[in-house]
């Protein structure tokens, strides 16, 4: 199942950790192929990782939250957490 299949799917406990494991396997076919064909610099990783490192991954996800402000529901549900991680993965 694609990845943006499996964020589409959290509303639990479970299927929010199935996701986590389905974006870490993403992640780690995107360094796969990095070994392999690195791409340009000025282009999203394999896999469409904008952020393969931790510290920009984490960059990202900080930004992403700030920039969503009020508009990240009250309290985060499983769902909201899982939208997060994804995000960071593509946000510039």
């Amino acid at each position: 199942m694609e990845l943006d299949e499996l964020l589409n799917r959290v509303n639990s406990r479970d299927t929010f950790l199935e996701f986590v494991a389905a974006l870490r396997a993403d992640l780690v076919a995107s360094n796969a192929q990095e070994t392999v064909a690195p791409s340009s610099p000025y282009v999203p990783n394999a896999c469409d990782w904008e952020n393969p490192s931790l510290e920009r991954y984490l960059q990202a996800l900080h930004t992403w939250i700030e920039d969503m402000g009020d508009r990240i529901s009250e309290p985060p549900s499983w769902r909201t957490f899982a939208d997060i991680l994804y995000a960071a993965k593509i946000y510039e």
